[in-house]
């Protein structure tokens, strides 16, 4: 360590600058300190604190917003469940191919004044379907009432938050 310093010392330009320094008036020797300090103190303020606290402040936002998530998620729990276990339900009319099984989800979704935002067949008795921007708990009964009236059963779905409480984004695959 005392040789790095040694070294640092003995070279040629801090030499020179340690020189040019002690001809310095011991006047311009103090202001260029004063200079000096408050440079490396707005280094450390633009470099190092002000970063790590803008992070700090954005990964608090996004704590909070997760809390949201995770409570309002666990508000819904109990809907989702009942949902579920409503699957088992034989009494209901059967759908025969794509096209009917797309009819008869789009005529459900305006009688529960759901607009699908695009929906597709795919492949045999599955049509996918793409909401934007809808209660949560009206689709719930939706997905209740289609599983409900005509055995229609979610196979996949994905749904995400909208910034407005209680409306959410999906992406879903019935089958008929």
């Amino acid at each position: 360590m005392m040789s790095i310093i040694t070294n640092i010392k003995n070279a040629p330009s801090v030499v020179s600058a340690l020189r040019q320094f002690g001809a310095m008036p011991k006047r311009d020797q103090q202001a260029l300190m004063a200079l000096s300090i408050a440079l490396m103190l707005a280094i450390l303020y633009f470099l190092i604190w002000s970063p790590a606290h803008d992070f700090s402040k954005t990964q608090e936002t996004n704590l909070k917003n997760s809390q949201a998530l995770l409570s309002w998620v666990q508000a819904n729990e109990g809907i989702a469940k009942s949902l579920a276990s409503n699957t088992g339900n034989n009494n209901a009319s059967k759908i025969l191919d794509s096209q009917s099984l797309v009819s008869t989800v789009s005529a459900n979704a305006q009688k529960h004044k759901i607009k699908l935002k695009r929906f597709e067949p795919s492949g045999d008795r599955k049509v996918r379907v793409w909401l934007e921007k809808v209660p949560f708990n009206t689709i719930i009964v939706w997905l209740r009432d289609l599983n409900a009236t005509y055995n229609i059963e979610v196979s996949q779905v994905s749904i995400d938050k909208d910034e407005k409480g209680g409306l959410v984004n999906v992406r879903l695959t019935l089958k008929g």
